[in-house]
């Protein structure tokens, strides 16, 4: 394990072990067992949702396509592929958040919601894909 990733593992720790992640940006809510921030950024969530503290979850930051978990971290939209892709303000109505004009965990996930997995919208029918794809 390299000594940034132990850094991080421990840190992480220390807040599971605490009861609760201290963060100063916006009201926090329960989330298996911590306070957290719901509009954490990506580094907030995969702190514990790495496989040691929670479960952990599959996301692409490099070389993502269809055969790879989602991507994030990546402008949207993609650059040069803006009319495959719903404007912004689409995303918005929908419910659907971008952080500094990227996609990030709370872009499909709003912890507010106590259904499975927290989905900003229903995924019956790729509903939740088409929000921000074209068919």
């Amino acid at each position: 394990m390299n000594m940034g990733r132990a850094v991080s593992v421990l840190a992480a720790s220390v807040v599971f072990l605490a009861g609760s992640v201290q963060l100063c940006r916006g009201e926090e809510v329960f989330h298996h067992g911590l306070s957290v921030n719901p509009r954490g950024d990506f580094e907030d969530c995969v702190a514990c949702h790495d496989g040691l503290i929670a479960k952990d979850v599959p996301y692409c930051t490099q070389n993502c396509s269809f055969k790879t978990a989602h991507s994030l971290q990546r402008p949207y939209p993609p650059p040069g592929q803006e009319s495959s892709y719903q404007p912004p303000a689409v995303l918005r109505a929908e419910g659907v958040e971008l952080v500094r004009g990227t996609v990030v965990c709370i872009s499909c996930h709003n912890l507010r919601n106590p259904a499975p997995h927290h989905l900003v919208v229903d995924i019956d029918g790729s509903r939740l894909c088409y929000v921000c794809h074209i068919k």
